[in-house]
């Protein structure tokens, strides 16, 4: 067991008891602000508190020392402003009136806490206890180094493609999930609450008491405009929180990774609901993604995505879980939400676009559909359709009493994206399920098998199953290597690899650059499988300075 007299209070390293230290700067004289735990007090009989990090209006965050563990952790004190004292002897107590808005908060702040403890979701920093001391209560959690997704962002060019998001949020979707279903609404989804660890993989911070992310006047409330959705505002409409809820801050996260701005405001969203992506990126991104943050980022809790798995199936296939996709179903809902009123989430490529749909429309009217609006007096017969292939049955009736049966040409998808097949209105007369998933030549995402084969004549509504691309299984490996230990792990997950494969080793070596990959298994050029484990190698070797 390490003596904490020879830690750091500020970065707890041993540091041999230095009054100033040499790794982090931290004078060991230093003291902690008047309304925070004193440095170097013992909790439960096994942490030590050190320097005061953050605080906000639910409490107080502290880095800290696990003495049965001999390990960093983070300590959490429930400590709401405006709502609670501190007093001499370290204890809190509630400020007069306050009691009720205390101990409500106080009950939440530990049932939360306690069901993170329980859980196991992957992408949440885990809990190591949870306990009441000194008239509050506190969270202990491991220290996961990294830093915030804000932080990451600024380092790296301020917007990440959609190959590299892609890998780093969709397990993040399946954390938020599971929150949800322990009956956990974040409500406070950002870039300043996403941590990007050094093992590559983003985790969820700042769960908090509800009070903290609505607009009220009990305790400082802790709302990021831009991100907050509608209904965590005081409005004149009541709008109550939701698995929706989170899905608008996930989304709004995702926005700015990839686009660079955010959404405006909610609020004022809710008197002028337009957003606008420039072009550059509207090009860009794929076009189940786009039409994912359209419906994900709705104003209005009535007309968002209802929830992440809905959002996930969304952004990686374009379909509804549980449900064949029909592009007559999309034009429906579509329909019923013009109906109710609803704002729109404009995605506007170029004003150009916009000029020559409205310049076609024009000549439309007084060309191909000129007889309809305005009347033939010499009508002439009837052309085919040029958008989908029609072929008369051989049923067809003569009589003129019932309209013939129709067939339908199946066009080819192989090699076509999914979430494109489903949202063009050609293939409204079919019906899609997907069967299965699996590796193959074809992109990933792309359809690699359909069970109705081109050029088949099919009736209205006939289902086509199909088989979606995982991608190659076999590729040349890349070279990660005098990357950074974050570069590398984005490049192995933009080629194919599986987080839970990338192992990360440390060894030292004078000749390369500090903190730099300095070898790889396998090596590079080696044909090597979707599925195969990693190994890359972090240079441990600190050159003539410190790096921290």
């Amino acid at each position: 067991m390490i003596s904490t007299d020879r830690l750091c209070m500020g970065c707890m390293n041993d540091n041999g008891g230095e009054q100033v230290c040499s790794i982090c700067g931290f004078d060991s004289k230093s003291k902690n602000p008047k309304n925070a735990v004193p440095i170097k007090t013992m909790l439960c009989d096994r942490f030590v508190v050190g320097k005061a990090l953050t605080a906000n209006g639910e409490g107080i965050d502290y880095i800290g020392w696990d003495t049965l563990n001999d390990a960093i952790v983070q300590i959490r004190e429930y400590f709401p402003t405006g709502v609670a004292k501190r007093n001499p002897d370290k204890t809190v107590s509630m400020l007069k009136g306050k009691e009720y808005t205390f101990n409500e908060g106080l009950l939440e702040f530990l049932e939360i806490n306690k069901a993170i403890k329980g859980s196991d979701l992957p992408s949440l920093i885990p809990v190591v206890e949870v306990f009441e001391e000194n008239g509050t209560a506190f969270s202990v959690m491991q220290n996961i180094q990294g830093v915030t997704l804000s932080t990451f962002l600024s380092r790296n060019g301020g917007t990440l493609k959609w190959e590299q998001a892609r890998a780093l949020f969709l397990p993040l979707i399946d954390t938020i999930k599971g929150m949800h279903d322990l009956g956990i609404i974040h409500k406070g989804i950002s870039t300043d609450t996403v941590i990007v660890g050094r093992d590559g993989k983003l985790r969820l911070t700042g769960y908090s008491i509800n009070k903290l992310r609505f607009e009220n006047d009990e305790v400082q409330f802790e709302i990021l405009d831009g991100f907050a959705a509608a209904e965590q505002y005081k409005t004149e409409e009541e709008l109550r929180v939701g698995p929706y809820t989170d899905v608008y801050g996930f989304c709004a996260t995702l926005f700015n990774v990839l686009i660079g701005t955010l959404p405006a405001k909610a609020t004022a969203r809710l008197e002028n609901d337009s957003m606008s992506i420039p072009s550059k990126f509207a090009e860009e991104l794929p076009r189940q993604v786009l039409s994912s943050l359209a419906n994900a980022l709705q104003v209005r809790p009535q007309d968002r995505t209802p929830d992440m798995e809905t959002l996930k199936n969304q952004l990686v296939y374009g379909e509804i879980p549980g449900t064949a996709v029909t592009v007559a179903d999309k034009k429906s809902k579509t329909a019923e939400k013009k109906k109710s009123g609803s704002g729109k989430v404009v995605l506007v490529t170029t004003i150009v676009t916009a000029i020559f749909i409205l310049l076609l429309a024009i000549v439309l009217i007084f060309t191909v559909f000129r007889d309809e609006i305005f009347g033939n007096k010499n009508p002439q017969p009837d052309t085919p359709s040029i958008s989908t292939p029609v072929i008369d049955s051989s049923n067809e009736n003569t009589s003129g009493d019932v309209d013939p049966e129709k067939l339908y040409l199946v066009p080819d998808y192989m090699g076509e994206y999914y979430s494109s097949v489903i949202e063009n209105e050609e293939n409204e007369n079919f019906v899609f399920v997907i069967k299965g998933k699996e590796y193959s030549t074809q992109p990933r995402g792309t359809i690699c098998s359909q069970s109705v084969i081109k050029g088949s004549s099919v009736k209205k509504d006939t289902e086509i199953e199909v088989v979606i691309s995982l991608g190659p299984k076999d590729f040349k490996m890349p070279s990660v290597l005098n990357m950074t230990e974050q570069e590398a792990k984005l490049e192995l997950l933009k080629a194919g690899f599986l987080y839970a494969n990338i192992e990360v080793l440390e060894k030292y070596d004078e000749e390369y650059a500090p903190e730099q990959i300095i070898e790889q298994y396998p090596a590079v050029g080696e044909t090597v499988n979707a599925e195969a484990g990693i190994k890359i190698y972090v240079n441990t070797y600190e050159g003539d300075e410190y790096y921290y």
